[in-house]
C-alpha cells in the first residue's frame, strides 16, 4: 500500500474536482469551475443556473478505459450533469450507472426512501450507503464473469450533508464527544463498506490483481471536521480546502511507500491508464501527470508546479473566497480576487500558512507569481475584474484587474 501526505483534490469544492478525476484537466481548461453556470456580470464571475454539468465532447476516463476493452460501472454520486440528466455516466463512457444523477447529495436523507434518480428505493430504514455496496457487489459479480477487466468507479454520497447516521453509531461517537457524532457515524458506515468491498476482492482471489485508488474530493466541512494543523475547510484555497488523503494498492504500487511528493487530483487518470497499459493521447487529459513512478517507490520523481483556480463570486458566506493558486514544491502562492492581496508559504515549514513570507521574500514571491501568471495564460483562466470584499476580512478595497494576456495585475 502507497500514501501521499500530499495529495490535493483539484478544487476546494465537489463539482470540478470530480470533473477533473473524470477528464484529467484542471477545472479552468475544462470550463468546469463551478457546482453552478455561472457568467460575467460586471467583471465578476457569478452563479446563474442552478447546476453545471460536463461536456460530452470531454473524452472521461471511463471512456479511455472502456477503448481499451474495459467494462465500466459508475455507482453513487455523479454531480456532473444538469437537472434534465442529459448528461450522464451512461452517455460519458460507463455501461453501468447506479444512483448516479444530477443530485450532489440525497436530499431526502440515507434512509429509505431516498427518492434518488437511478436507484430503486429500498425497504423502509435502509442505509444508503449499505445499499451502494450491495448494488456494487452486484455489478462485481457480473463483470468478473466476462473475459474483461474492469474500473468500478464508487462515489458513495457519505460523508456529504445531510448528517444522517445509525442511531447506534451517533450514541457511540456523541459518548467519544466527536465534534459531529452523526458525521463520525458516517464515516464508519463507509469504512466498513470500503471492508465489504475489499473483502469481496479477497474472496474472489482478486485483490492482487486490482488497483485501488481512495481519495476524497474536497477537504473537510466545517462545521463537522477539524483539519487542524491544515488551515481552511471546504471551499478555501488554503490547505484545509484542497487538501486530501490518498492510499493506493494493487499490482505495481510498492508496499509501505510513503511519499510527501505533491500530487493533484488530475492524476488519476494518466496513472491508471499507464497502469492499464493504454496510451493517453496527448490532447487527452493534458493536465494530468502519471504517478506510476511514485508508486513504484521512486523517490527522485517529481510532479512539477499544480495549479488551482476558483473564479467565482457567491454570497457572502464563509465559504469559497474567489482565487488562484500555484504550488511548486515546498512553495505555495495565493492571489485572492477580492482584495488584490498575495500570500506566500513555505509548507515544509509551515503546515498550517500562519507566515506570510510575501514581504519578507519579495524575489520568491515574484517568482511564484509569475509562474501562477503563465498558468492562467496557459489555460485561458477567465480572470474577475472585481469582486466584493467580505465584510469578514479588512477592506482594502483593492481589486484584480484582467489584463490584455490574461494576467494578474494589483
Amino acid at each position: 500500500m502507497a500514501r501521499f501526505s500530499h495529495a490535493y483534490a483539484a478544487c476546494p469544492i465537489c463539482g470540478p474536482s470530480r470533473a477533473a478525476i473524470m477528464t484529467g484537466r484542471y477545472p479552468s481548461t475544462s470550463g468546469f469551475v463551478d457546482n453552478f453556470v455561472s457568467e460575467t456580470k460586471g467583471g465578476i464571475l457569478k452563479r446563474t443556473q442552478e447546476r453545471s454539468h460536463l461536456e460530452l465532447e470531454a473524452v472521461t476516463l471511463a471512456e479511455s478505459l472502456k477503448a481499451g476493452g474495459y467494462q465500466t460501472g459508475f455507482l453513487g454520486k455523479w454531480h456532473l450533469t444538469n437537472n434534465d440528466e442529459t448528461h450522464l455516466p451512461t452517455d460519458q463512457g460507463f455501461d453501468v450507472n447506479i444512483a448516479g444523477g444530477w443530485k450532489g447529495h440525497p436530499r431526502d436523507g440515507y434512509f429509505s426512501p431516498y427518492k434518488l434518480a437511478h436507484l430503486e428505493d429500498g425497504p423502509k430504514g435502509e442505509y444508503l450507503t449499505d445499499r451502494l455496496t450491495t448494488e456494487a457487489i452486484g455489478v462485481l459479480d457480473q463483470f468478473s464473469k466476462n473475459d474483461a477487466p474492469w474500473l468500478l468507479y464508487m462515489s458513495y454520497y457519505t460523508v456529504h450533508a445531510p448528517f444522517h447516521s445509525k442511531p447506534e453509531k451517533t450514541k457511540k461517537y456523541a459518548a467519544k464527544k466527536a465534534k459531529n457524532p452523526k458525521y463520525g457515524g458516517m464515516m464508519e458506515s463507509m469504512d466498513e463498506n470500503i471492508g465489504r468491498i475489499l473483502s469481496w476482492l479477497d474472496e474472489k482471489g482478486l485483490r492482487e490483481n486490482t488497483v485501488i485508488f481512495l481519495t476524497s474530493d474536497n477537504g473537510g466541512y466545517r462545521p463537522a471536521t477539524d483539519n487542524t494543523p491544515l488551515r481552511g475547510h471546504k471551499g478555501d484555497l488554503y490547505e484545509g480546502g484542497i487538501r486530501v488523503s490518498c492510499i493506493a494498492e494493487g499490482p505495481g504500487v510498492s508496499k509501505g511507500v510513503v511519499s510527501d511528493t505533491p500530487i493533484h487530483g488530475t492524476d488519476y487518470y494518466a496513472t491508471l491508464l499507464e497502469m492499464a497499459g493504454i496510451e493517453k493521447k496527448p490532447e487527452v487529459a493534458p493536465d494530468s501527470v502519471s504517478l506510476v513512478p511514485l508508486l513504484k517507490g521512486d523517490t527522485k520523481f517529481k510532479r512539477g508546479p499544480m495549479f488551482w483556480h476558483y473564479p467565482v463570486a457567491k454570497p457572502l458566506t464563509p465559504l469559497s473566497e474567489t482565487g488562484s493558486v500555484v504550488r511548486d514544491g515546498d512553495w505555495k502562492y495565493l492571489y485572492f480576487y477580492s482584495d488584490g492581496r498575495s500570500e506566500l508559504y513555505n509548507l515544509k515549514e509551515d503546515i498550517g500558512e500562519t507566515k506570510n513570507l510575501i514581504d519578507t521574500m519579495p524575489e520568491k514571491a515574484a517568482a511564484m507569481k509569475a509562474l501562477l501568471d503563465a498558468e492562467l495564460k496557459k489555460h485561458n483562466a477567465t480572470i474577475p475584474t472585481a469582486v466584493p470584499v467580505k465584510p469578514s476580512r479588512p477592506a482594502r478595497r483593492k481589486s484584480a484587474v484582467k489584463t490584455t494576456n490574461g494576467t494578474l495585475k494589483p
